[in-house]
């Protein structure tokens, strides 16, 4: 570790210094023309080898004082310091030759001859690095991990070498001064650079198409951070390809700091998430000035034939109406890219609709969440969107749309509990990552998210009661399946031999009498008789099981009375309770009615060690009422509930309705609804629901 360290300190002491040589050895470039006056400046900055040597060496230096950015530092050192170099050796040969690059080298400036030597091929290394090496290795200083991209950088190092040999062998007059010769030339090397350097030319072409699809390769493969760091670099190149392109030279030259400014930033992962909003504001600003200038040639032109003249007044209004015009362009403008680069995650508004005339549109609940969901995921431009929805019965719906990775959750509530989870997949590098996996939305995201969440959680409601519905279907065909196997059974093992023996015992009755044995036929009937009353017997039980008779006899409420009269002995005091139109009642209903009643008085009356029982029962205009309330001492903390509260539940659900269970110090109390013909049960109030406590809610989920 203290080697480590002790390696990082003598690595950025050398890499400072040889950032102060290349600094300096850039400003001996400008200061030469300056103090002698000679008047090639002008000429000296038209090229960026000044503002590289500068950016490229101080840049460098900094990210090799870190050690995950080292190599691309030396990188960025070694470009600049080359190109210090040659600037400086540049400068040095026309401040030598008086300004003048094709005058004669005069007698004793034998440095000036090595210096122009060294300009003619100095350029060609930085410039290598640059165009084939850096594309490469941004963002981390290594290129991609295949041994076909190594072997490309080593084609271009062999190639760069070979140019850099050739020109400097090569005899003659140099490029940039024709009145100085080579003086390391050597005349063998003349015919064969003649072939070799077009040929090294053309080559090259091939490792710079080879920097350009490693960059695409890395961009596919890279995560969102490294998609990130590439991201910025990018960003910088075409900015400054862009300056050059519309910006004088002299001054384009100084857009060049944003190349450096740009893998500072990719290496050292400093602000790497504000790109988008960077990358937003720098098209806006670009069509705005674009579309500024435009917009006062064409007034310019258009006034001017109008008025006969383009001077006086005529600027002035072109430019008071564009300054008129120019903030609401900016907002719409704004707008417009927005919804370019993120969708319509800037405007929730149209998001909900987009979302909601989706989910009208579809023909199931099914279809209407992976309507929703692949809306919400084109709406914000997301790599992938999913909807979780978690079943009654425990299994789980999935609507997925795009891909499908580790994503961010937004809960999807509705009436209170969770119905679901929102899953997103956002585009790579939108948000800095957590350690625990992907951020959480924020910003013009989360509230887009949490817009859409309504009429998502609507959605996976639907989906959740159709499910629940075909799920009460199943239950009620395999129900009354069992009903009729049941009857089947019982006809067939029970009534049926009791009516065959009925039937049996008369034949032989009639043929005793025929045979004039009375007191045979006498005893066979007696055993008929009785075989027909325990027919009659289990027709009445089967009956019972059916519908209780008590209900056609004496009524609902008649029927309770009887019930609780049978209980009251030795038991708690039992008062019926009845409001209403209770003669007119639908036959489920009255059923389901007797059943929980009955089950919760029993309850009561077994396990609540209570003194006193109400049940009241109150029909209204979409329902009926049925309430159960005992001075108990309540249901126990540890309850496992048993097969009649399932039963009651069950019961009202049928219906639509629905059964609840409370418990309290003052007792235990049971309230069911059990609409007429409601498709649902009706928004629960509090004069319909009351507060549950934590056991009473174990009892509902159980």
């Amino acid at each position: 570790m203290a080697a480590d360290r002790d390696g990082s300190r003598v690595a950025a002491t050398a890499a400072r210094l040889l950032a102060v040589l290349a600094v300096a050895l850039a400003a001996l470039a400008v200061a030469l023309p300056v103090v002698s006056g000679l008047g090639y400046l002008e000429q000296l900055i038209r090229t960026p080898e000044v503002v590289v040597a500068t950016s490229f060496s101080i840049t460098g230096a900094l990210l090799v004082a870190h050690p995950p950015a080292r190599r691309m530092g030396w990188l960025l050192l070694a470009v600049g310091a080359a190109s210090a170099v040659y600037i400086s050796a540049l400068s040095w040969t026309a401040y030598a030759l008086g300004g003048d690059d094709s005058a004669v080298l005069p007698s004793g400036a034998g440095f000036a001859a090595a210096t122009a030597w060294v300009a003619s091929w100095a350029w060609l290394p930085s410039w290598l690095v640059v165009s084939t090496v850096l594309p490469q290795v941004v963002p981390h200083g290594r290129p991609l991990p295949a041994r076909g991209w190594r072997w490309s950088l080593v084609c271009a190092a062999v190639l760069g070498l070979v140019g850099v040999v050739t020109i400097a062998l090569t005899p003659g007059p140099f490029d940039f001064f024709p009145g100085i010769d080579n003086p390391l030339g050597v005349e063998a090397v003349g015919p064969v650079a003649e072939v070799v350097q077009p040929a090294v030319q053309l080559g090259m072409a091939a490792p710079l198409v080879i920097a350009i699809a490693s960059v695409v390769v890395r961009v596919r493969r890279a995560d969102g951070v490294e998609r990130r760091q590439v991201g910025w670099v990018g960003y910088a190149v075409a900015l400054t390809v862009l300056a050059i392109v519309v910006v004088p030279s002299g001054w384009a030259n100084l857009v060049v700091l944003l190349v450096p400014a740009g893998i500072a930033v990719a290496a050292l992962r400093y602000r790497l998430y504000d790109l988008d909003l960077l990358v937003n504001r720098t098209i806006v600003a670009v069509l705005l000035v674009a579309g500024a200038a435009l917009l006062y040639v064409a007034l310019i032109g258009w006034v001017g034939a109008l008025v006969g003249t383009s001077e006086g007044a005529v600027p002035f209004v072109a430019a008071f109406a564009i300054a008129t015009a120019f903030h609401p362009a900016r907002v719409r403008l704004q707008r417009l890219v927005d919804r370019l680069l993120y969708g319509l995650r800037g405007d929730p508004y149209a998001l909900i609709q987009a979302v909601d005339q989706s989910l009208r549109e579809a023909a199931t609940p099914r279809e209407a969440l992976a309507a929703g969901v692949e809306t919400v995921r084109s709406g914000l431009r997301l790599r992938g969107v999913s909807v979780l929805v978690r079943m009654p019965d425990g299994s789980e719906v999935e609507e997925r749309a795009g891909e499908a990775a580790t994503a961010a959750t937004v809960p999807l509530e509705l009436h209170g509990r969770q119905v679901g989870e929102l899953r997103v997949v956002r585009a790579p590098g939108r948000d800095a990552p957590t350690v625990d996996g992907p951020a959480p939305p924020t910003g013009a995201d989360a509230r887009a998210l949490q817009a859409v969440a309504g009429p998502l959680s609507a959605a996976a409601y639907a989906v959740r009661l159709s499910g629940a519905l075909e799920e009460s279907r199943t239950q009620l065909v395999q129900a009354r399946e069992d009903e009729r196997r049941r009857l089947r059974r019982d006809l067939h093992d029970g009534l049926g031999p009791l009516l065959a023996g009925v039937v049996m015992a008369l034949d032989v009755v009639r043929s005793a009498l025929a045979r004039g044995d009375g007191d045979r036929a006498a005893e066979l009937s007696g055993a008929a008789a009785e075989q027909a009353r325990s027919a009659v017997t289990d027709v009445r039980r089967l009956v019972a099981d059916l519908r209780p008779p008590a209900l056609d006899d004496l009524g609902l409420v008649g029927a309770l009375k009887g019930l609780v009269s049978t209980l009251t002995a030795g038991g708690p005091e039992i008062d019926v309770h009845a409001t209403g139109r209770l003669d007119e009642l639908p036959a489920a209903v009255e059923v389901a009615a007797y059943r929980i009643a009955a089950e919760a008085v029993n309850n009561a009356v077994r396990h609540s060690d209570a003194s006193r029982v109400d049940l009241s029962l109150a029909a209204g205009d979409a329902g009926l009422k049925v309430h159960v309330r005992d001075d108990g001492g309540g249901l126990p903390a540890e309850l496992t509930p048993g097969v009649g509260l399932a039963s009651m539940r069950e019961r009202a659900a049928e219906l639509g309705g629905w059964c609840n269970v409370e418990t309290t110090t003052d007792g235990t109390g049971v309230r069911a609804w059990l609409p007429y013909d409601a498709p649902h049960a009706p928004a629960a109030g509090p004069d319909d629901v009351p507060s549950l406590t934590s056991t009473t809610e174990e009892v509902r989920q159980s």
